[in-house]
């Protein structure tokens, strides 16, 4: 059993070291060429404003990202984090509309992601039900339930109603000139990031997605490590619902759509891999951030929002085709 946890955290160290370095320097390199590009082809691009804005546009990528981060290094998959945010800024947002107190409305919002984790990962541990099938049945629920609970309509927090302040802080507040978001972007990667690199629970959460039989000989309490994967990812999920209603005044049904997409591209694109076992929150973080400024420019360009699509599909596909090379490769 010592030799074979041995083994498990020798390639544990590997994963997490091979390719990290050289994956980081090409992000770097593609972000440089990007903002070198759009800053040529546009004279708004490189204004303090836009800069602003694109980390803005970024940051609740960001932070459903991070927590994507976690649960496809463990091995797992998550579709429903999208309908997650919706259903938790429907709620809350519900709740403020009708002069609710701020921490409790937050506390509700929270549930919310509470269940939804904890609904994905019961059916993946126990149920040993696929991860994609569970995520992708329960994405579509949720989004169900965020239009039923709705009735389809949006809920405002501002306007006619008093004036939530520190609600509306977590939006479209600033901290020492830095969007709120963007603020909270960089603790909840910077938390992660000390979990999973200087943590038992991050050793294990990579220990899990290497091999997951490997894992359990080691003592690894594999059900128990699913769970609490899926409902942190589900937590974060809510968390970035709350701050998107926050930045939008509003709790709306149709929120947080193809935010799952986005996460896993980068989570992809920053070099984690989708059997598991290996990737990097700082790697994702910079992944967002390169999307983030293809987003942009080719808003500043006057692109059609439909190739921003295409371009995001081809990105995704791109980075899963890497994925598999690697995968290949290591074989």
């Amino acid at each position: 059993m010592l030799k074979a946890e041995s083994q498990v955290r020798k390639k544990i160290d590997k994963e997490k070291r091979t390719g990290s370095l050289g994956e980081r320097l090409g992000l770097l390199v593609a972000l440089i060429l990007l903002v070198v590009i759009f800053g040529y082809l546009s004279p708004n691009f490189l204004t303090l404003t836009n800069i602003s804005d694109t980390l803005l546009s970024s940051s609740l990528i960001g932070i459903v990202a991070a927590g994507m981060t976690i649960v496809i290094i463990s091995g797992g998959f998550d579709l429903s984090v999208g309908s997650n945010m919706a259903l938790t800024g429907v709620i809350v947002g519900s709740m403020l509309h009708n002069g609710l107190p701020q921490g409790l409305s937050i506390i509700a919002g929270l549930c919310v992601g509470v269940v939804v984790g904890l609904v994905n990962g019961f059916s993946v541990a126990k149920l040993k039900i696929n991860p994609l099938i569970t995520t992708l049945a329960t994405m579509t629920i949720v989004r169900g339930l965020a239009y039923i609970y709705s009735n389809g309509t949006s809920y405002g927090i501002y306007g006619t109603k008093p004036v939530f302040p520190n609600f509306g802080f977590l939006g479209v507040g600033h901290l020492f000139y830095i969007p709120m978001p963007v603020v909270l972007m960089i603790v909840v990667s910077v938390v992660i990031y000390i979990v999973l690199n200087h943590t038992i629970f991050g050793r294990e959460v990579y220990a899990l997605g290497g091999n997951q039989e490997a894992a359990r000989v080691c003592g690894i309490q594999v059900e128990k490590m699913q769970i609490i994967i899926y409902l942190l990812t589900g937590i974060l999920a809510a968390f970035a619902g709350i701050v998107l209603a926050s930045r939008l005044s509003a709790g709306i049904p149709s929120a947080g759509n193809g935010y799952e997409l986005n996460a896993i591209a980068a989570v992809v694109l920053g070099g984690a891999s989708l059997a598991g076992g290996k990737g990097r929150v700082e790697d994702t973080i910079l992944a967002v951030l390169v999307l983030g400024v293809l987003g942009n420019g080719f808003v500043l360009m006057g692109l059609s929002s439909f190739l921003q699509d295409v371009a995001r599909g081809a990105v995704l596909l791109l980075a899963v085709g890497i994925d598999q090379m690697r995968q290949r490769r290591a074989v």
